[in-house]
């Protein structure tokens, strides 16, 4: 099926069943329906990253066991354990009636059985564990204008092993001067931008993002915050910030035909304009607790 298809099925198997449930590629796009469904574990959180924990009955040439058991059930490590496959990252999406999209990426799959296998438990974090990878860029600027080169030797002299391609960038290694001042809602809205630009322009990941900031909604009646910024990713950096501000952060799966997302166009100025994308793209909300109560 094409995304409009997709679309067209999930929205009817929610109507008709309350919920759908399926696996996305790496990409975010379905690939397929869950089979039978034992028991489903799947939070909303808006504070802390979520767990999910899916349990399908399952065998030999399920599909699922196939996208995530190496070898179907063929690979085995030295002890009989049976290995998880290698391939792209795999997510589980869950749409429930009237409530946001639920995407999880998945970490872990086991199978469990007696004689045959016949359940298929598949373990996964949601996407707001994205910004717990994702460095949070003190000096933005110089990020962008690095470039990368071939490196034979590290900063000291020492000889590498072999070539490595590096970029030059600073860190914040001051004990202060790195702080972005302003109402809380808004610094941690550009610090998570500002953190994804940095990344991708060195990078040369610009013309397709896989995540932007969602910079709607009521104007921003947050308290005066001072942002420590210290390169530490950027979960790391807002999560208690955001915590003893009133603020929630919470990282959502767009999908084409959803509307349109109020994105930052101008870091100088905050100039904002709508936008949709013609592929899924993760969009991370901060807002005030009192506004999504």
């Amino acid at each position: 099926m094409d995304f409009p298809q997709w679309r067209k099925h999930i929205d009817a198997v929610v109507a008709d069943e309350g919920q759908w449930v399926g696996m996305l590629d790496e990409n975010g796009v379905p690939m397929r329906d869950a089979g039978s469904i034992v028991s489903l574990s799947a939070p909303e959180t808006r504070l802390a990253t979520a767990s999910l924990e899916l349990v399908l009955a399952a065998g030999p040439g399920d599909p699922f066991v196939d996208e995530l058991i190496a070898g179907g059930l063929g690979l085995q490590s030295a002890t009989g354990t049976l290995l998880p496959a290698k391939g792209p990252t795999r997510m589980i999406c869950v749409e429930r009636v009237g409530r946001p999209r639920l995407p999880f990426t998945v970490t872990h799959s086991v199978v469990s059985g007696t004689a045959v296998p016949s359940q298929l438990t598949v373990h996964g974090v949601d996407t707001t564990d994205s910004l717990a990878w994702w460095p949070g860029v003190s000096i933005p600027m110089e990020w962008s204008n690095a470039k990368f080169s071939d490196w034979v030797t590290d900063a000291s002299g020492t000889t590498y092993s072999k070539t490595r391609r590096l970029a030059r960038v600073p860190f914040a290694t001051k004990a202060d001067g790195y702080t972005m001042r302003g109402q809380a809602r808004t610094v941690i809205r550009n610090f998570i931008q500002d953190s994804l630009d940095a990344v991708n322009t060195l990078k040369g990941w610009t013309e397709r993002p896989h995540m932007v900031v969602d910079f709607g909604g009521p104007a921003d009646t947050s308290e005066e915050l001072l942002l420590r910024t210290s390169d530490d990713y950027v979960w790391d950096t807002i999560a208690a910030p955001a915590k003893n501000f009133g603020l929630t952060v919470k990282v959502d799966l767009w999908w084409p035909g959803d509307p349109a997302v109020t994105v930052r166009t101008n870091r100088e100025t905050g100039a904002t304009a709508t936008r949709t994308w013609p592929w899924p793209i993760l969009i991370a909300r901060v807002e005030l607790m009192k506004e999504v109560a």
